[in-house]
């Protein structure tokens, strides 16, 4: 895994940047989860893959609506990312082993924005997931301290049954400096079962 880094102009917390065509995929935040694999055979892997849609980013704030798409490869890998459609090659999100999507946790979320580094300064974020099935609540805490629930699809991949999800975070926070330090997810009793800090504000 490499370390926490930025990009200059198009912005993401990243644990690794993986080319994909002219683009990129992004693996990001979220405790350093998604692992590298070489980036010419991870695009000819997604090139002969199948992406599947499993959650929406609905459009705001003058941006458009994105999907959000989970894809195995024949290499051994499951990605995560969000793009504006199934073919865009301007994906961001990131890979773990086929063995284990969620990389040791019941939670895997990747978020990705333009601008920064400072909050206010962010426009475009957005946060993407998916968790494990008894996940029946998922809660983005900002860094004001107040929580904003998100929506999710269940979605069923192979023979497990997953939860998914992305959520757009509000040009308005964000000029105001309010950004999400931290997505929970949490069971039926409301008990929190996993939490994965995004790297702003802790």
């Amino acid at each position: 895994m490499l370390g926490m880094r930025m990009m200059r102009g198009r912005r993401a917390i990243v644990a690794s940047i993986l080319a994909l065509g002219a683009a990129t995929l992004a693996s990001s935040v979220v405790a350093g989860q998604f692992r590298t694999m070489d980036p010419k055979s991870l695009n000819d892997a997604l090139a002969n893959g199948q992406a599947v849609r499993v959650a929406d980013i609905a459009a705001g704030d003058g941006s458009s609506g994105r999907g959000v798409f989970v894809q195995t490869t024949d290499t051994g890998y499951f990605c995560l990312y969000d793009a504006l459609s199934a073919s865009s090659l301007q994906r961001q999100g990131g890979c773990n082993s086929v063995d284990d999507p969620l990389g040791g946790s019941a939670l895997l979320v990747s978020l990705a924005y333009d601008g920064g580094p400072d909050v206010e300064d962010a426009r475009e974020a957005r946060l993407i997931g998916l968790a494990a099935s008894g996940v029946t609540a998922v809660e983005v805490l900002m860094t004001d301290g107040t929580r904003r629930d998100v929506r999710f699809k269940k979605a069923r991949l192979e023979s497990d049954d997953y939860v998914a999800f992305g959520y757009r975070i509000k040009n308005d926070d964000l000029r105001k400096g309010i950004g999400p330090t931290a997505v929970i997810a949490k069971d039926a009793a409301g008990t929190e079962i996993a939490r994965q800090a995004t790297g702003i504000g802790s």
